[in-house]
């Protein structure tokens, strides 16, 4: 799945929440993207845990005489929870399962205490061997204080016991969107949404109105959402959400992403859906608002990944003609390079007939300055786009510019190809 910005913002705050600082100190890594976040955060936490690892180690061998259900107690009394995580870190290596008893057997506000100071060298075997009920308690506690972050580290590592167990117990909707946000790799997410979907409470429905009467920040955390899962998932997840939304619920949802600079995101969403999703969708009054469409539009300006330009060619491909004809023009006024690179989207996204459609219904000028820079573009980029124009019979309604590109035939395309690699052949492989 296409990485988006959104889940680099998203890693950025947990990588934040981890240093100690405000997210907006360190700005300036998003750029890293989500995977190198997610793991420099990863590396600090296992420096801070390997500090006093030894000292912790000195006591391991008496965890395997220490009995669980007395001396539980015990602890709680004596030792500080922080105190009681990075013990449990330290020996949870050698003793998993004896260290997952201890974690399910102390007070969920106890537990909910320590847990953001849990070493993730031990993190998923603690989950592997802990008791659904406790567990899903602790989590219930985090989301109760807002703690999202802390409640991620468990929804990435979770099993289908547990997984089962957060459908019955963790009724938190909102809360379960906010840490989904935040959870990263996002591989169980989809077994959680679809334990969601078809389990015997049928969450789902419920969620997501609630996210649609939510704030503008659940709006946002569900956007998050919607680009983790996989495609089927966010397919079904659309489905609902836009099919069953009312007008006003999913317009606010739109100017939300809009209006946090997480168009890309909804594009790429957008690019999943359903025909029926995408239809209902695309029927609402936000996408007849000139600022909203160039707003989308100007959003993708240098962006390479496929899957918000579909978005953009799916959702294009269902509005009305002055909606269309508005989106051609903040096409044709995007930088010179994004320009060029149309022919190349549409081509990743399996859109031509949307793009075509677009240049078709714009103003001469806009088709004027399009045509001027396709017409640089290489031979062969020149004679596909001629192609595309003529299979999809748009020669007389795109002639601007069909006279503009310099007519190449298929045979002279293939010709100065194998020109081309018999001359790098002869300058870097002479031995031939």
């Amino acid at each position: 799945m296409i990485e988006t910005e959104l889940e680099a913002q998203t890693q950025l705050v947990v990588l934040a929440r981890t240093l100690q600082v405000p997210p907006q100190h360190l700005a300036p890594l998003a750029r890293l993207g989500a995977v190198h976040l997610s793991a420099i955060q990863q590396q600090i936490l296992r420096a801070l845990h390997a500090e006093h690892a030894d000292t912790f180690r000195r006591v391991s061998p008496i965890v395997p005489i220490f009995p669980v259900g007395v001396g539980v107690a015990l602890f709680e009394r004596v030792v500080p929870p922080v105190l009681a995580a990075r013990f449990l870190g330290a020996v949870g290596v050698k003793h998993p399962q004896k260290c997952a008893q201890a974690l399910c057997a102390v007070d969920a506000v106890y537990a909910a205490d320590g847990a953001p100071y849990l070493d993730p060298n031990v993190f998923e075997q603690l989950m592997r061997y802990g008791r659904p009920e406790p567990i899903t308690r602790i989590i219930n506690e985090l989301l109760r204080r807002r703690d999202y972050v802390t409640a991620a580290r468990f929804l990435s590592v979770v099993d289908e016991p547990l997984i089962a167990a957060l459908e019955q117990s963790v009724l938190d909707d909102a809360g379960l969107v906010f840490t989904a946000a935040y959870a990263y790799p996002a591989h169980t997410l989809s077994r959680i949404v679809r334990q969601l979907l078809a389990g015997p409470r049928q969450r789902l429905p419920a969620m997501l109105h609630t996210v649609l009467a939510g704030p503008p920040a659940l709006h946002h955390a569900m956007l998050a959402l919607f680009c983790k899962v996989a495609p089927d998932v966010t397919a079904t997840l659309g489905d609902i959400f836009f099919g069953r939304g009312t007008a006003h619920e999913v317009g606010r949802f739109l100017l939300t992403a809009v209006n946090r600079n997480a168009s890309p995101a909804l594009l790429t969403v957008i690019g999943r859906l359903d025909p029926v999703a995408l239809w209902a969708l695309s029927t609402n009054p936000q996408f007849a608002d000139t600022d909203v469409l160039g707003a989308l539009v100007r959003s993708l300006d240098g962006k390479d990944e496929a899957d918000p330009w579909r978005g953009l060619f799916a959702l294009s491909a269902r509005l009305s003609e002055p909606a269309r004809r508005h989106i051609a023009a903040t096409l044709a006024e995007l930088d010179e390079t994004s320009v060029a690179a149309l022919p190349a989207h549409a081509t990743d996204a399996t859109y031509w007939p949307a793009l075509l459609q677009l240049l078709a219904e714009s103003e001469p000028a806009a088709q004027s300055r399009v045509a001027a820079i396709w017409s640089r573009l290489s031979p062969e980029w020149q004679a596909g786009i001629e192609r595309h124009i003529h299979e999809n019979r748009y020669d007389t309604r795109l002639s601007r510019i069909t006279d503009a590109l310099t007519t190449v035939t298929p045979e002279e395309v293939f010709f100065r190809r194998r020109q081309q690699i018999r001359q790098r052949g002869e300058d870097h492989f002479a031995s031939w």
